[in-house]
């Protein structure tokens, strides 16, 4: 017997109607619409778990510099640092980065060279544990001379450790540890050491938290889906996501700098940012 379909007449053999051909096609188009996002995700979530991993191993030599330099951190400072200038100063990295064609930003002596960056002997020099693998920004001037990314992408919290925090922007309420033993508010479980900045923050080694409760002067990344990596005092790493109206939705210029951005009073990244830096009481902004 013959089916009904086969019975239809002007219908070609074997093909397919204009309106069923379409109907496929949007089908294709729902699912990429679906899965794609999906895709990013868990590929945003991949990079995530890299740069936690790298987070975790900064922490880890820098507990090791400090059971050999009597439980003390390595040194953060704020502008330019000129090694030798002081015999005391023990960096844990070195380096100016910016969005210019400046060597610094493709020198690794600064990260592995133990006179630059004391932390070095700690990790078998390798590069990668001070880049985010989701930060491949560059200018068009440094693409101009075909760099793929910056060396680094982690900064360190300006507080913790030997430097001169107090001739930069530090507000009032922080804390300057320089051991351990001394973060006290809040304790080291809940201590920032190290930070994935934002592209258009970063430049040198040292990152200041809020200095009040409406400016964000060194800001943290957002290219984990709005989140950004964290490794504090106590060794654990984690990605902490954004959900105030400024640091998630901040946009990627690779050519200005973005620095002391303003925000609303009460933003919840701000006050969480601030009360997980060392402060003098239990007050944050």
């Amino acid at each position: 017997m013959k089916s009904c379909r086969s019975q239809l007449p002007g219908r070609p053999k074997g093909g397919f109607t204009l309106i069923e051909l379409l109907v496929v096609i949007a089908i294709i188009a729902i699912l990429a619409g679906m899965l794609l996002p999906a895709l990013a995700r868990a590929k945003s979530k991949a990079t995530g778990i890299m740069c936690m991993n790298n987070t975790k191993q900064l922490m880890l030599a820098n507990h090791m510099y400090q059971g050999d330099n009597n439980d003390k951190f390595p040194g953060a400072y704020h502008g330019g640092f000129v090694p030798g200038a002081n015999a005391r100063e023990r960096p844990w990295v070195t380096g100016w980065l910016d969005w210019t064609t400046s060597p610094d930003n493709t020198n690794t002596l600064y990260l592995l060279d133990p006179r630059y960056a004391v932390l070095a002997n700690y990790f078998a020099n390798s590069k990668n544990v001070y880049k985010c693998p989701a930060d491949k920004y560059v200018s068009n001037a440094q693409r101009a001379r075909g760099w793929t990314e910056r060396v680094r992408s982690v900064s360190g919290n300006i507080l913790v450790g030997e430097g001169n925090a107090e001739t930069g922007p530090m507000g009032s309420i922080y804390a300057h540890p320089v051991r351990a033993s001394d973060l006290t508010i809040p304790g080291p479980t809940e201590t920032w050491v190290y930070v994935d900045e934002f592209p258009d923050s970063i430049n040198d080694a040292g990152c200041f938290p809020p200095n009040s409760s409406v400016n964000i002067v060194d800001i943290p990344a957002n290219y984990h889906n709005g989140a950004c990596g964290f490794a504090f005092a106590d060794g654990h790493s984690e990605i902490h996501k954004w959900t105030g109206p400024k640091i998630k939705n901040l946009k990627i210029t690779a050519r200005d700098y973005q620095l002391n951005i303003g925000t609303v009073k009460g933003d919840p990244d701000l006050r969480w940012y601030s009360y997980k830096s060392p402060r003098k009481t239990t007050d944050y902004y």
